[in-house]
């Protein structure tokens, strides 16, 4: 009988302590947006000048990741904050800036990163000119129209950084297989600027 009822508090406290992350994860997802939308707005309160100071405001303190840009799809109503970096750190909370790619305000190709099952969903259903709207954290908006959408083997083709032309390229996995993300294959979508 004791033994009985030991398991049953042993089952009791680990069904507790799997609630209790399930609540946290829950409480980080609904705070998350919350938490970056200030930082943004933040950054463009800080004006132009500090903003291409490339000063960070981080959405919590121990954040890993910042806003960089602001992307937006009028027609989609679709209202996104691009994060700093393309990793594991700002991915799960929103699409990242790939380093190494043309920042928001400077010339060159930007590239943007994100999960196709959350945040970048909506990539395989963009058409041809597409009206897709980026700004950046001086608060320029530019303008890009999307050119052309294409499936892309990333173990046998690289992007390359165009810094001759001015274009957005936003970048999603494909499904590998029936259970599988892991796969070799992104949808890439290049839009550009008018």
């Amino acid at each position: 009988m004791a033994a009985a009822r030991g398991l049953a508090l042993a089952l009791l406290a680990l069904s507790g302590w799997q609630w209790s992350g399930a609540a946290l994860i829950h409480a980080k997802a609904t705070l998350a947006p919350i938490l970056i939308a200030r930082a943004w707005q933040q950054t463009l309160e800080s004006g132009p000048a500090k903003a291409k100071s490339r000063a960070t405001i981080r959405p919590w303190s121990w954040a890993d990741t910042w806003p960089v840009a602001r992307l937006r799809l009028p027609a989609r109503a679709i209202d996104l904050y691009v994060l700093a970096g393309a990793n594991g750190a700002s991915l799960p909370f929103g699409p990242g800036h790939l380093t190494g790619s043309a920042l928001p305000d400077d010339p060159g190709t930007i590239v943007i990163a994100g999960h196709r099952d959350t945040h970048f969903a909506f990539l395989d259903r963009l058409s041809a000119g597409e009206l897709i709207l980026l700004q950046s954290r001086t608060g320029k908006i530019r303008r890009f129209r999307v050119t052309y959408t294409e499936t892309v083997n990333a173990e046998r083709n690289g992007l390359t950084a165009d810094t001759d032309r001015n274009r957005l390229v936003l970048i999603t996995c494909l499904q590998a297989g029936l259970l599988s993300f892991r796969g070799p294959y992104r949808l890439v979508v290049t839009a550009r600027e008018e």
